[in-house]
């Protein structure tokens, strides 16, 4: 079972996501802030934060993803890989053939 802040800081980000923002800055920070967040959770914690998104969520959260495979940090892979396992658990068959929304990171 998830942490209540931890979960709370993870509704916070994807809420918060700069979207279309032209700004490289602040693109940057929201990253940041985000890979703070996710490498927060615990494994077993990981699921449940996966399950309370909707869509257009899920969609963002891969997008973080990526972006922080592109710039990895101290041990960030591994636990953006054990959030892609999750995602794709919850999603299923969706991310076999992505379809994203228009939210961008």
């Amino acid at each position: 079972r998830c942490t209540g802040d931890a979960l709370r800081a993870f509704h916070a980000a994807i809420r918060n996501a700069p979207g279309h923002a032209k700004s490289p800055a602040m693109k940057e920070q929201a990253q940041g802030t985000m890979l703070k967040v996710l490498t927060s959770f615990k494994s077993s914690e990981i699921e449940q934060a996966v399950n309370s998104l909707d869509r257009n969520g899920i969609d963002l959260l891969m997008k973080y993803i990526y972006k922080g495979f592109e710039k990895p940090t101290e041990n960030s892979s591994a636990i953006l890989l054990q959030w892609h396992e999750k995602v794709g658990v919850s999603s299923g068959a969706l991310l076999a053939q992505p379809q994203f929304s228009t939210v961008t990171v």
